[in-house]
Formats: structure tokens, C-alpha cells, sequence
């Protein structure tokens, strides 16, 4: 019997069950046919897409601008139809459609699809089967690989370019300390040029106010003869202002001292009881004047005590004068008190105290409280540095403490014995005092000024801030660098405390938590830390040290396994200064920690020289502030000196004694000399500081010239020299009068002193749309090096034994001149001398506005 035939395959069955993602297409590209393997690959139903146009089912990824599914398939599935042949396409992202059940949007997905057309029997293509492969998962792997790649490349190339980078910065570093040191020369030169300007100035103005001085007394003395009641007031006040000039100018001179290095002061057995109680009880009788009470509580001591009496007695003084200055009601109590192997002096008042925020700056140079009530505004602010600088000459020290509204007590504290001071500069006796005595007078006589006059409202108070310079040279490192080692494995730790021990002080911490606490305790001069650790990984200890201040500049080597190359790449921007892949060759590690610390000690140098520097410019502008303070204070007293001597002149009449109207003559000449001084003074401080402004106006400086020069005839007939002025005619132009006429005085006083008893030639010539001037001298001349030197602050081509000076005229001069868009030359005289043009422009040029001096 034959065998009955089988039943026919149901095919629809057998393709929807095939295990490959299919999908049947019409020529129009609507869905006719799915397998299950595709439903599953694009999370689908049959019957929500049999029916549907393709591109209706699976459009582009809305979300994604740059999507070109559609497109690309579009384009494949067209040349399928119209070549008649299979179309593969490359690897396509082509984002799927998410059911709203499983949160909706689209899926990321990249597909391998192939496109067959399939013929009728006509020969017609009647479909296109739609093959595709899911390669979504291989790609992931694969970018994975490139992305693993990349950041290998990324951090081989890093490695290369910090090398790279970590040697230029050690050549720039290096470079820029060269830089610096240069700098630190050169101000350290300009700050010794005015050290010496002070002494110069101090010097300048003692002679002539020793001048004024001596004949004020020798007439209060009656040695011209005897003088009216009235004529001796105004004598006194004369007196009392020359001595209030002295006292100023022995503070300046006591601060050029204190800068110039090593004193001369001697130190010798004294009764500081005795010596004390002394200068304190002069000022009791300003004290009763102003209603106040003076306690002066100085009990014999067991044993005389090693001080500069002098430098002593101006402690008391400053202190005492403070306090009487400050103390409205109440009174002043003076205590010196024996403690042990010291002895304490005390002046406690019941003044006005002292804000607690002013206390730490109380004892800067020329720093004054401000808004604190007082008998005067009056003061340079340099008196309390003073008393600091004079108390550690002693090897003792000097404090403060206040309450505001209340009072203050200043302490000072001195060794007793003498092993603290120099052996070179001890006395085995006393020796009378001298300076310091004879400056009392001028401390009490200006309390009692201060204890006349009613204290003011001050309103509005201005104090200028100058720090003290610091010494802003580097310390020298340490023989060996000290490494902090973190690392959680202990054979790590072990090899690398092995290779480091034999060149660095190595401490180990085993994980970051107690790194941080060692960095924090005692931070090293490197830290070398692992990246994973437990407790806090290196990158916690990198962020720690970098927020701490004591840390915040610490070098910072991280290690990194494999691994944590990514957090070793998060360290870099993080701030970690290098990195170690492991595993790492010991020279690698070496020269890694080495090049590092080169750095730091480097960068450490740089901010101690910028520190220095900064120091240094600090110092030079408090200096130039003080001239100016100092400028100021010198003319009140100037100018009250110079009227006292008017009245003095009209009280004692036609009759007077010649002798006293001679005296008079000399002390107006001299009065003459130090508002000449005073204006100097101005200069430097107004043109360092930019404030220095010209004021323009018509001026014939025909006229102006021979008005300047007739007051230097007088000179010129008295030293014997010829002095010649030539004008070419009047001279129209625009310029600052007093400035052109400070200019023309400096360069025929220059010649007159340096020429002196020889022709001394001035002319004046127009000479198109300039003017020139020239001084010309036949004296002992300025060599060829010297003449560009002249023109600098401070400067002068001859030694100040013969001819004195500050070198400051020349400097002004040129100042002043440049001001007016002019120039000033040197050259030598034919036949010995010399000679200086100015040349001026006639008119007044366009005003640059980034000029200081601009009008």
C-alpha cells in the first residue's frame, strides 16, 4: 500500500518562525509580512504594523536632528527595486520606536540590514524582504575600546606635553628670579641712597636752626642789650618754635640712624630710678596746667641697670608726652617696678584709650590713631616707633594694652645685667647726658602748648598706612626634603619608602584619611599618594589639601593603577601637580619627585623675592609719604618763626642795637634757607607721588630771568665771582612761573657754587618756536660718566664734605622742565666747566592727558 501523500507545509507559518528578523515589503514599501524574531528585535505587534507604510512604523528619532534612518533605508530599498538585485547597507543607527509601557521615546539601536527583491511570475519585482541584524551591542563594545583608546592616547600625550611644561616653567621661574633679584638691587640701592638723604637732610637743617637758635638766645639772654616785655614774648615764641624744629628734626635723624645698621650708643651702669623719676617730673608743671595729676612711683632699685641714657630718657619722655597728649581729665602715674631678673616701666593714663583694631599697628612708623580725642592733631606718628626701636636696642620690648574710654598703660621691659649686650658697646661708668637732655625743654615746652589749647571736635581724621619693611630674603631649605607617603598596600609603601629613604625623610600613612591628618599636623615638602584607598580616596585628599591653607601649595604626585586612569585624569584638573601610571620604574619616580620639588622651591624663592620687592616698594613710598608729613609739620613752625621775627624787628625800632638787627639779618637768611629745604621737600614728595601739577600761564621769561638772577648777584659780589645776564629781547611764551624760576635758581646756584670766583655767563635767546636758556660756569667741571647720572634723585658728581647739597636740584629741574615738553642738556666749557641748556617750547603744546604733571 502506498504511502498516503503528506500534508502541504503552511510556509506562513514556517517564515514567521524563522529565527532571523524579516520583514516583507511591497514595492510601495508597506509591510505585508513580519517573523517573530523581528517583532521581537523592534518590540512590536503584527497586527499594529502588517498593512503600514515601513517609514510610518519607524520614522526618525524625533529627538536626534542628525538622524538619517529613514533616508539611508529609503535610499537602499529604491535602488533594491529599480536594480533588480540584493542591496546591503552599511551599519546603520536607526533609533526604534519604545512601547508607551516601557516609558515611551525612542531606543538607540544600530542595524546591519540587507534589502532582496523577490519576481512574480511576470518577471516583476512583487517584493522586497527586508533582512536586518541588531549589532547594537557590538558597537557599544567597540566605541567603548575606541573611547579606552583614546584616553590612553590622551594620557601618554599629557605625560609628554607636563614634562615638556615642567621644564619651560623651571626656565621662566628661573628666569623671573633673575628678574627679581635685578629689581631687589636696585631698590635695595634707592632705598640706601635715601637712607643717606635722611642723614643729609637732618644734617642740612641742624646747621642752619643751631644758626637760629643762637642768636634768639643770646638775646633773651640780654647780650645785645636789654629788651622790651614785648620784644621777649615774641623772642620766646621764636625760641619755642626753633626748639619744636629741633625736636623734629632729631626724630628724623634717630630714624636714618636706626636704618643705617649698627648704633653707636653705649650702654652703662645707671640709677634708672634716678634717671626715670627725672625726666618724668619735668613734666609736672604742664601737667598742673592742665588740671591733670602727674604720679611718678620710682622706688630705688637693687641694682643700677645697663642703658644708653640718652635713648632712655627719650622712652620716658615719648611715653609721658603721649600720655599727657591723650588724657583730657584724670591724670598720668608712672611706676618702675622690679620683677626677677627684669625691670618694668609703666605709664598708665586715664585718656581717651585706644580702639582694640588700632592696637597690633600702634607701634608702626608713622601710623596715628585716628578720631581718638587729644590735646592736638599734631604729629609725624614716628614717636611710639621710637620707643619700640629704642626698647630693643636695650634687648627689651615694649607693649600696650587699652580700653577705649578708659585709658592705656604702656609697658616696657628691659634685662637686667648686661650678657644681652654687645661686649664692644658696655661702659664701666656712666657718662653725663647730652642730646636727650638737651631735648627735654623742647618736649615740655610743646606739652605746654597742648595743654593751653582746648581739645576739638574731630570730625573727619586722615592717617596714612606704611607697614614697616619686612626682610624678604628666602630661607634656605632643608638638607633633605620630607615626603609624605600614602598608600593603602604595604608592599607598595615598603618598595617605595625603599627607594626614596636613601635622598628624602620619608612618613607613611596608610590611607587618606590619616594622610591628611600627618599633611595637616606637619605639612611635608611633598605628598605621593595612591588614588583608590579606602576611607578617603586620593582624590579626596587631593581636594582636602587644596582647601586647606597650610596645604594649598603642597606638591601633589598622584598614583594610578590602570584601572583609575579616568579619576587620575579628573585628578589633573582637579590639581594635582604630576602622575605616576603604575607600574613605574624607580629613576621615573626619582626624577619626578625631584623635578617637583625643584619647582616648589622655586616658586617659593619667586614669592619671597615679589614679597621683598613688594616690601622694598612699601618702604620707598612710606618714605616719600613721610617727606611730605615731614614737609608739612616743618612749615607751621616756619612760618609762625619767621612772623615772630617781623614783630621782633618792628618792636625794637630804628634805635636798635646794631648788633641785634645784624642778628636779626642772619636769622631771616636763614629762615630763607630752610623754606628753600621745605619746598624741596614738597618736590619729592609731590613729584613721586604724581601730584606735582604745572600751572601755565603768559610769562615773559625775559623779565622773569632777570628777576630770578638779581637775588643771586648779592652772592656773586660777595664771593667775588662775575656774573653776566644776556636777554636776546622779551621772550612771550606759556609757562609755570615759579616752577621756571625754581629751575633757573638751581642751575645759577649750581654755578655759582661750583665756579666759584669765576665768570659765571646767563643767556637768554628765542630761536624760532623755542627758547633756549644756558648756564654757563668755568669751575671745576662734572666728568663725562657723571653728567646722566646728575639728574637722579640723590645724586651729586662731587663729594658733600666740600660742597654739601642733596642732590636734589638737578633732579627738580628736569622734573619741571620735561613738564613743559622742554629738555635740559650738560656739556663741558671750553677751557673748563660747564654748561647747561634748557630748551622750552614757546607754545603751549597739546596736554597729554596720562601725564602726571600735565597742567
Amino acid at each position: 500500500m502506498p504511502p498516503s501523500p503528506s500534508p502541504a507545509p503552511d510556509y506562513r507559518s514556517l517564515f514567521e518562525a524563522a529565527p532571523n528578523p524579516y520583514l516583507v515589503l511591497t514595492p510601495e514599501f508597506v509591510i505585508v509580512g513580519v517573523t517573530d524574531a523581528y517583532l521581537r528585535a523592534t518590540r512590536t505587534r503584527r497586527e499594529d504594523i502588517l498593512g503600514r507604510h515601513i517609514f510610518d512604523v519607524f520614522p526618525d528619532n524625533p529627538q536626534d536632528p542628525q538622524a538619517s534612518g529613514v533616508t539611508n533605508l529609503r535610499a537602499s530599498l529604491e535602488r533594491a527595486v529599480k536594480t533588480r538585485s540584493p542591496d546591503a547597507m552599511a551599519v546603520q543607527k536607526y533609533d526604534i520606536p519604545r512601547p508607551e509601557g516601557a516609558g515611551g521615546g525612542f531606543e538607540l539601536r544600530y542595524w546591519s540590514p540587507l534589502n532582496t527583491p523577490v519576481f512574480g511570475e511576470d518577471g516583476e519585482v512583487r517584493y522586497v524582504i527586508h533582512r536586518v541584524e541588531d549589532v547594537t551591542d557590538f558597537i557599544r563594545l567597540k566605541h567603548l575600546d575606541e573611547e579606552q583608546s583614546r584616553q590612553h592616547a590622551e594620557l601618554r600625550a599629557r605625560a609628554d606635553e607636563m614634562e615638556g611644561e615642567i621644564f619651560r616653567r623651571a626656565q621662566q621661574i628661573q628666569e623671573a628670579n633673575q628678574q627679581l633679584r635685578v629689581a631687589n638691587e636696585q631698590l635695595g640701592e634707592l632705598d640706601r641712597l635715601k637712607s643717606e638723604f635722611f642723614a643729609n637732610v637732618s644734617h642740612e637743617f641742624r646747621t642752619p636752626l643751631t644758626l637760629m637758635l643762637g642768636p634768639t638766645e643770646d638775646l633773651l639772654a640780654g647780650r645785645a642789650g636789654p629788651l622790651s616785655d614785648e620784644v621777649r614774648k615774641e623772642m620766646e615764641r621764636v625760641h619755642r618754635n626753633a626748639g619744636r624744629l629741633l625736636k623734629l628734626v632729631n626724630a628724623l635723624l634717630d630714624l636714618s640712624k636706626l636704618e643705617a645698621g649698627p648704633q653707636e650708643e653705649r650702654f652703662a651702669p645707671t640709677d634708672l630710678a634716678a634717671l626715670t623719676k627725672d625726666a618724668a617730673s619735668s613734666f609736672r608743671s604742664a601737667m598742673e596746667r592742665a588740671g591733670l595729676k602727674l604720679t611718678v612711683d620710682c622706688p630705688p632699685l637693687s641694682q643700677p641697670v645697663y642703658v644708653a641714657p640718652d635713648l632712655w630718657e627719650q622712652i620716658v619722655l615719648n611715653l609721658v608726652s603721649n600720655a599727657f597728649k591723650f588724657t583730657l581729665q584724670g591724670g598720668v602715674t608712672l611706676r618702675l617696678r622690679e620683677h626677677g631678673q627684669r625691670v618694668a616701666l609703666e605709664v598708665e593714663d586715664t585718656g581717651s584709650g585706644i580702639p582694640a583694631h588700632e592696637l597690633p599697628r600702634l607701634f608702626e612708623r608713622f601710623h596715628r590713631v585716628p578720631g581718638s580725642p587729644s590735646r592736638t592733631m599734631e604729629g609725624s606718628g614716628i614717636g611710639l616707633a621710637l620707643v619700640q626701636e629704642f626698647a630693643r636696642l636695650h634687648g627689651g620690648a615694649v607693649s600696650a594694652r587699652s580700653t577705649e574710654g578708659e585709658g592705656s598703660v604702656f609697658t616696657v621691659e628691659l634685662p637686667l645685667g648686661h650678657a644681652h649686650l654687645p661686649p664692644e658697646r658696655i661702659r664701666t661708668a656712666a657718662r653725663p647726658r647730652s642730646a636727650a637732655r638737651e631735648a627735654t625743654s623742647a618736649y615740655v615746652e610743646e606739652a605746654l602748648l597742648w595743654g593751653s589749647a582746648k581739645p576739638k571736635d574731630r570730625t573727619q581724621s586722615s592717617h596714612h598706612h606704611h607697614p614697616a619693611s619686612a626682610d624678604g630674603h628666602a630661607v634656605a631649605p632643608a638638607p633633605r626634603a620630607r615626603i609624605l607617603l600614602v598608600d593603602d598596600n604595604r608592599d607598595m609603601r615598603d618598595y617605595i619608602q625603599r627607594v626614596l629613604s636613601p635622598e628624602y625623610d620619608v612618613e607613611v600613612a596608610t590611607d587618606g584619611q590619616k594622610g591628611l591628618e600627618a599633611a595637616l599636623t606637619r605639612p611635608p615638602d611633598l605628598v605621593l599618594s595612591d588614588v583608590m584607598m579606602p576611607k578617603l580616596d586620593g582624590m579626596g585628599l587631593l581636594r582636602a589639601l587644596r582647601a586647606a591653607p597650610t596645604t594649598r601649595e603642597l606638591p601633589i604626585l598622584l598614583l594610578s593603577a590602570k584601572a583609575g586612569e579616568e579619576a587620575t585624569v579628573q585628578g589633573l584638573a582637579s590639581g594635582a601637580d604630576d602622575y605616576l601610571v603604575k607600574p613605574f620604574s624607580a629613576g621615573e619616580l626619582l626624577a619626578r619627585i625631584a623635578s617637583n620639588l625643584k619647582l616648589a622651591r622655586m616658586r617659593g624663592e619667586m614669592a619671597n623675592e615679589r614679597a621683598r620687592a613688594e616690601n622694598l616698594t612699601a618702604a620707598l613710598r612710606a618714605r616719600d609719604d613721610f617727606l611730605s608729613v615731614a614737609a608739612h609739620e616743618l612749615r607751621t613752625p616756619l612760618a609762625a618763626f619767621q612772623l615772630h621775627l617781623e614783630l621782633v624787628e618792628r618792636g625794637l625800632g630804628k634805635d636798635a642795637p646794631p648788633k641785634a638787627l645784624e642778628r636779626l639779618k642772619q636769622a631771616r637768611s636763614f629762615i630763607r634757607r630752610l623754606a628753600m629745604l621745605v619746598d624741596v621737600l614738597m618736590d619729592v614728595s609731590q613729584i613721586t607721588s604724581g601730584r606735582l601739577k604745572i600751572t601755565r600761564t603768559d610769562v615773559d621769561l625775559g623779565d622773569l630771568l632777570v628777576e630770578v638772577t638779581r637775588f643771586a648777584e648779592e652772592e656773586a659780589r660777595r664771593d667775588g665771582t662775575p656774573l653776566t645776564v644776556d636777554v636776546k629781547g622779551p621772550v612771550m611764551g606759556t609757562f609755570d612761573p615759579s616752577r621756571i624760576s625754581q629751575v633757573v635758581h638751581n642751575l645759577v646756584a649750581n654755578a655759582l657754587k661750583f665756579g666759584r670766583g669765576r665768570p659765571v655767563d646767563v643767556s637768554l635767546q628765542p630761536d624760532g618756536e623755542v627758547v633756549r636758556l644756558s648756564v654757563v660756569d668755568h669751575g671745576i667741571g662734572i666728568k663725562p660718566e657723571d653728567r646722566e647720572r646728575i639728574f637722579d634723585r640723590f645724586e651729586r658728581a662731587v663729594s658733600t664734605h666740600h660742597y654739601g647739597g642733596l642732590g636734589l636740584g638737578l633732579w627738580v629741574s628736569r622734573q619741571v622742565v620735561e613738564a613743559h615738553q622742554g629738555r635740559i642738556d650738560v656739556e663741558d666749557t671750553p677751557g673748563g666747566g660747564t654748561t647747561f641748556r634748557v630748551t622750552l617750547p614757546l607754545r603751549d603744546p597739546p596736554v597729554d592727558v596720562a601725564s602726571p604733571l600735565a597742567s
